[in-house]
């Protein structure tokens, strides 16, 4: 096999467990915006109606809803507590998966592998 598509292979791979991870915080973040209070939904920046197209809203929209999932508010109930808990997990997984997709894409390129060659 050739030694370009080799490592483009590997490095498709070592990317694959991240992208699989994306996918799965779309389907969490809608479940999230499902869970949330009216009012607390209504409060954050204008974002689509529908939750599972929340991935196309405005990066206002993402960073403010990155920052309602960092920390557990008082009044948050049960199932919303849950889902925060469960999408800080994820990002953390997520830029774990991150990390290691780099790591062994800069060992590729370490080891001589260009995909432009």
């Amino acid at each position: 096999m050739d030694r370009s598509l080799f490592g483009t292979l590997i490095a498709g791979l070592a990317f694959l467990p991240w992208i699989v991870e994306v996918f799965f915080q779309v389907r969490l973040q809608a479940r999230f915006l499902e869970a949330l209070p009216a009012e607390a939904r209504a409060a954050l920046p204008p974002h689509p109606r529908r939750p599972m197209l929340a991935f196309a809203g405005s990066t206002r929209f993402a960073l403010s809803v990155w920052r309602s999932f960092r920390r557990d508010a008082p009044d948050d109930p049960p199932p919303v507590l849950a889902l925060k808990a469960r999408m800080r997990r994820s990002l953390r997984r997520e830029i774990a998966w991150a990390l290691g997709g780099l790591a062994i894409l800069a060992l590729l390129l370490h080891a001589g592998w260009r995909p432009w060659s």
